[in-house]
């Protein structure tokens, strides 16, 4: 009995020593497949620089600005031609440097993606659903920094003095809540032209002047803008 009872201790501590060792090897294991798991995400280069892996980061955080533009193009047809002006007119440009990349001209690019589409500005300025105040801070915040051009450019300066000349009391309070400098360079953008001093532009901005009353913070800044843009014109035309 004692012969059995000792075979069978050892028989037991052989078997619990086997037990040990495949579970400290399938433990081993276990942590080597999870160390990879957390580690898919990130490459090592050959400078052993530690790189992120960007394949899940959204296309539009990267570095996508062409892409950007050719996608509003493609949304401004689709709206013009479904005749919603309300979603054209959001979708439309808030400042002039988009508004020149998708209707200007450049002159080493040659037209811009829309720049066959002028048809596109007067349908932004006359969409019934937008109220005026909506149109005019809008207006003012694309001709902030703008520059005169021909063709749609030239169209869009000639409907927002309209617009202004038309509103001048609600022009001139969001104006009037904006830095100087920057009403200012909306000022500048709204009367710059080929030919400042052209006699239609003159009576233009005395019309203008006379509108905002000669004595007001808005009518000043007109009046250093376009004595800039008189001082600046060699009658040559641009």
């Amino acid at each position: 009995m004692k012969l059995i009872f000792s075979t069978r201790m050892t028989n037991n501590a052989l078997l619990f020593l086997v037990w040990l060792l495949i579970a400290s090897c399938s433990s081993s294991e276990f942590k080597s497949d999870a160390e990879v798991v957390k580690t898919t995400n990130v490459k090592v280069s050959n400078n052993s620089e530690v790189v992120v892996n960007t394949t899940n980061v959204p296309a539009s955080n990267v570095g996508q600005s062409e892409d950007g533009l050719e996608q509003t193009a493609k949304s401004l047809i689709e709206l013009y031609d479904g005749k919603n002006c309300k979603e054209f007119f959001n979708a439309f440009p808030n400042t002039f440097e988009k508004l020149n990349q998708l209707y200007g001209y450049d002159d080493e690019r040659g037209e811009r993606r829309l720049y066959s589409k002028s048809e596109h500005i007067p349908y932004f300025f006359n969409c019934s659903e937008v109220s005026n105040r909506e149109r005019l801070e809008k207006v003012i915040g694309i001709g902030i920094n703008g520059k005169w051009d021909a063709d749609s450019i030239g169209w869009f300066n000639d409907l927002a003095y309209d617009l202004v000349k038309d509103r001048p009391k609600e022009a001139k309070a969001i104006l009037d809540s904006l830095p100087n400098e920057k009403a200012a360079s909306f000022w500048y953008f709204l009367f710059d032209s080929p030919h400042p001093n052209d006699k239609q532009n003159v009576r233009n901005f005395e019309l203008m002047q006379f509108t905002l009353g000669k004595d007001s913070k808005q009518s000043k800044l007109l009046a250093e803008q376009f004595q800039k843009l008189r001082d600046a014109d060699d009658g040559h035309g641009r």
